[in-house]
């Protein structure tokens, strides 16, 4: 379970209808938040989650205030419109973390077509771009969170405006088979990361990216045929041998995007059971 965070403020999530993100928000929400807007394109998806996160503050004696928003990644234009969304109907984002993504094992480069090929990166890569753009544009805006939150004593050197969690994937650092298109997005986004991460630490926006090793999570298992073959194959490569839970990714996303990650920047944390430190 996640630590409480403190300040409980509003936090953004993409890909908020299943897997990382339906866990990343109800991470927050054990972690204190009551103010959530979600994101993603699959509306009943998101409707599910926000019925969990209403469960789950009502039941802690809280207000629940979550807005869900229909989101394309790949349109620069349903970005734009989501975020402007949030913008109306939230005071601020304190904590924003882009989880959208998918994956097509469609064969190595000379068997990929370009049109596998964008559709990747256009959900992966430039998606969570534009993603991570709209709420840095919403965040260089907005006070100190020790000046929105006074009540929280947060120390002025821990302060932040925002904070910004990208999920990349250990696929990013090292390779798998008949992936070059994930991949090389996945790739993308820890480059991605590390110059925001310098552009905006001015601002008081910290951005960080989450490497999750191989989860159990519906974009990763889509049928059991393929859930069997990565339990037989990469899974048994990785040093603890078994699948990484949603829960996991989201409470190492909901730390770094916290005060408590107040000296962390730029940084890419791999979850992975141990995965990268084996080929490293």
């Amino acid at each position: 379970m996640a630590r409480k965070l403190d300040v409980p403020g509003v936090a953004l999530i993409t890909g908020a209808a299943s897997g990382i993100g339906r866990a990343t928000a109800l991470s927050f929400v054990q972690g204190g938040c009551t103010k959530l807007a979600l994101l993603d394109l699959n509306e009943a998806g998101l409707a599910t989650t926000k019925e969990l996160l209403e469960k789950a503050i009502s039941s802690a004696g809280g207000t629940p205030e979550i807005g869900t928003y229909k989101c394309d990644v790949s349109s620069p234009e349903s970005v734009a419109s989501a975020y402007a969304g949030v913008k109306a109907s939230f005071p601020r984002i304190d904590y924003a973390v882009h989880c959208a993504g998918i994956i097509v094992f469609a064969g190595a480069s000379v068997d990929l077509s370009v049109d596998d090929f964008d559709r990747q990166n256009s959900i992966n890569y430039r998606g969570l771009w534009l993603c991570s753009r709209e709420a840095i544009k919403i965040m260089r805006t907005q006070a100190l969170d020790s000046e929105a939150y006074p009540d929280n004593h947060i120390s002025p050197v821990r302060a932040q405006r925002g904070a910004i969690v990208n999920i990349s994937s250990g696929l990013a650092v090292y390779a798998q088979p008949n992936c070059p298109a994930y991949c090389g997005a996945k790739a993308g986004v820890l480059a991605l990361t590390r110059c925001d991460a310098l552009d905006y630490v001015a601002d008081r926006i910290r951005v960080n990216a989450v490497l999750p090793g191989i989860v159990d999570s519906p974009m990763t298992n889509p049928n059991p045929e393929v859930r069997a073959w990565l339990e037989a194959n990469p899974v048994q490569h990785s040093p603890m041998k078994r699948f990484g839970e949603p829960e996991e990714i989201a409470d190492v996303a909901v730390f770094l995007a916290s005060n408590k990650a107040s000296l962390v920047t730029g940084a890419s944390w791999s979850v992975d059971g141990g995965s990268l430190a084996g080929y490293t």
